[in-house]
């Protein structure tokens, strides 16, 4: 038997959902679009209407520009040899708005995931046999094949991976590389005449024709408006280096000169200057080169970080139609005191993360407008990753988002259960 008490909460239940489902989509989706992303995970399971909008396209990508922006490290795994007894797993260490560090269980990652990209809130693992793209807020996950006959010689850094917010569409990428023979001292770029692409939901890669030029991505690739941009060598322009932009979406390829290095702006001819080392990077969502003294100990063919000794400029792409640049950052490092810079991401709220050969990482201010000076500020230490490879970290620029990937299951994709990521945890 009900009581009267009963009855009055009934009714109060019943005049909220109707309230509710007074609602109107327009009115919901501004509402929701200002709630965490942890409050949306519930919602889903609130109502249909609720769990419309906030699975609409739209709606995704609205809350997804409103997302917090967070500095993503990622420690590869260590194998036993003589200088390590023992093993040590693959690390994802998380910096908030703050620099607050965090670090996700390695139980979210196989033992033989490798991390190579990030985008929209997806992360994007290489194995030996297959890539894998994981959302670690929703836990969807799916493998895909790697392109037929491309397993000899192939790396981690040769994949990438973007989005155009035109068209919607997420697209891998994969340069098929070939040894240069009898390459210069400095250097064995790869060199490509065609590059493998696959748009997620397909069911196969397809080959993209490309300028016959030398690749440098292992010195980083960047997902910036629709367009990813990595550096190549090229003649005739300033210490032979050139920025190369491809469209996603009319898959187009576009070489940029790069900014007059200061060295050699009083020549028309190839600078005299001490050799550079060039490494594209994203700040402010802008794409940026970054040039630092070379290091002969650190060769361009491979993947290791740029020991970073004296002045490092950041230089920011303002026009690519005009191959425009503006010196962002310079930085000056003490030679005392070399320190190292993750790639390809390492700018993060105005500051950026610098690392040293003990596995000491700190950030560093370099707030100000315009082009800064920054010489003399005081360095934060964050925290110390060893027994991991000062010379082998990765960082990315990651969001949470609820971006589906069920909806891309296309043929050439296995999709896995429900595959949460483990709380961060101090």
């Amino acid at each position: 038997m009900t009581t009267d008490t009963d009855d009055v909460e009934q009714q109060r239940v019943e005049n909220h959902a109707a309230s509710i489902s007074r609602i109107t989509s327009d009115v919901l989706h501004e509402i929701l679009l200002r709630l965490p992303i942890s409050s949306l995970l519930g919602f889903l399971r609130t109502c249909h209407q609720w769990r419309d909008v906030i699975r609409d396209p739209c709606f995704v990508m609205g809350h997804a520009d409103r997302a917090p922006e967070h500095l993503l490290l990622f420690l590869p795994r260590v194998d036993a040899s003589a200088s390590h007894k023992t093993a040590a797993p693959g690390r994802l260490k998380l910096f908030d708005e703050k620099w607050s560090v965090s670090t996700w269980a390695a139980s979210s990652m196989d033992p033989e995931d490798h991390l190579f990209a990030s985008c929209n809130g997806l992360l994007c693992f290489y194995r030996q046999y297959t890539l894998k793209i994981v959302n670690p807020v929703t836990g969807q996950c799916l493998h895909l094949s790697k392109p037929h006959g491309k397993l000899f010689r192939d790396l981690y850094y040769l994949y990438s991976f973007g989005f155009h917010p035109a068209t919607g569409k997420y697209k891998l990428m994969y340069f098929h590389h070939e040894p240069r023979h009898g390459g210069r001292s400095s250097g064995q770029p790869f060199c490509f005449d065609s590059i493998q692409v696959y748009t997620l939901g397909e069911d196969r890669w397809r080959e993209v024709t490309a300028p016959k030029q030398s690749c440098l991505v292992n010195l980083g690739v960047v997902n910036v408006d629709g367009a990813m941009y990595w550096i190549a060598e090229e003649e005739g322009t300033c210490c032979g280096v050139a920025v190369m932009r491809f469209d996603l979406k009319e898959e187009t390829f576009v070489t940029l000169r790069p900014p007059p290095l200061k060295a050699c702006e009083a020549t028309d001819r190839p600078c005299d200057a001490p050799d550079l080392s060039y490494y594209v990077t994203e700040v402010d969502r802008t794409a940026c080169l970054v040039t630092v003294p070379f290091n002969i100990n650190a060769p361009r063919w491979r993947r290791y970080n740029a020991e970073v000794s004296g002045r490092m400029d950041v230089w920011m792409l303002e026009s690519p139609a005009e191959d425009r640049w503006f010196l962002k950052y310079s930085i000056n490092l003490p030679p005392s005191a070399p320190r190292f810079i993750p790639q390809p991401c390492f700018v993060h709220g105005e500051k950026i993360l610098l690392h040293s050969r003990e596995g000491d990482a700190f950030c560093r201010d370099v707030q100000g407008e315009g082009m800064m000076q920054v010489e003399d500020c005081s360095e934060v230490s964050l925290l110390n990753f060893r027994p991991h490879r000062y010379y082998e970290t990765q960082s990315y620029l990651y969001k949470e988002t609820l971006v589906p990937l069920d909806v891309y299951a296309g043929a050439a994709i296995a999709r896995t259960s429900h595959w949460p990521l483990a709380p961060p945890g101090l």
